[in-house]
């Protein structure tokens, strides 16, 4: 496999205190490495090839710029005690990558350093599936898409409950303006195949990683519904 250039994770949380990612949206991007790096290694036990280290990067930084996406008064979603440096920290970011989303703006500061980190954390757009320019077409891609999508907050949720929740949330906060022209449906309808090809490789169900009582970074699968 090619190596690619990839940020430390001391680096990756280093970038989230300069980006000043606010607090929920970190532990969202922890609980979707958690997974991330589970799926990947369960693929490797399976003989296939894939870069764990790329996947838990692209995972904790897939959000990076999350709050181009978020209205001021979206704030104090953050669940912390919000400073007026932080407001002006995310006033001037949302500045700087005015009229981007959050996938995009994270593509554009990764890009020139991390290359193949930087596409993999773009493709992990909501409607990347169905783009044939943008959607993702490696391991590594599919996995930071699809963990995204099981994690809701900071909880892996059956892939049904995330969905139906971010739909109710992004209607009202996605400043996207192809959003509300998206067809959630085949959206939907096509993350579930990918859900299918990823565990069918794998040999586990779904739920056996819900709310990820089971898993570990270390590729563990624990409980009941182990293998």
């Amino acid at each position: 496999m090619k190596e690619c250039s990839l940020p430390t994770r001391r680096q990756c949380l280093e970038l989230m205190d300069e980006f000043g990612v606010p607090l929920h949206i970190r532990k969202h991007s922890l609980a979707v490495a958690k997974l991330g790096v589970f799926l990947a290694k369960k693929l490797k036990e399976k003989g296939i090839s894939v870069d764990v280290d790329l996947i838990d990067r692209a995972c904790l930084l897939h959000d990076i710029l999350r709050i181009c996406d978020l209205k001021e008064s979206g704030y104090d979603r953050s669940r912390q005690a919000i400073t007026d440096k932080d407001r002006a920290k995310w006033r001037q970011f949302r500045a700087r990558y005015r009229n981007l989303c959050h996938e995009d703006a994270a593509f554009a500061l990764l890009r020139d350093a991390y290359p193949e980190l930087a596409l993999a954390v773009k493709r992990h757009r909501y409607a990347a599936l169905l783009d044939e320019k943008d959607k993702p077409v490696t391991w590594e891609e599919k996995i930071v898409y699809y963990a995204d999508k099981r994690v809701m907050h900071d909880k892996i949720v059956p892939l049904k409950e995330r969905l139906e929740e971010a739909h109710r949330r992004n209607a009202a906060q996605r400043n996207c303006a192809n959003q509300a022209k998206l067809n959630t449906e085949r959206i939907d309808a096509a993350i579930f195949e990918l859900e299918r090809e990823i565990f069918d490789k794998i040999g586990l169900e779904p739920r056996e990683v819900t709310a990820g009582r089971n898993i570990s970074r270390t590729g563990k699968l624990s409980g009941t519904h182990g293998t």
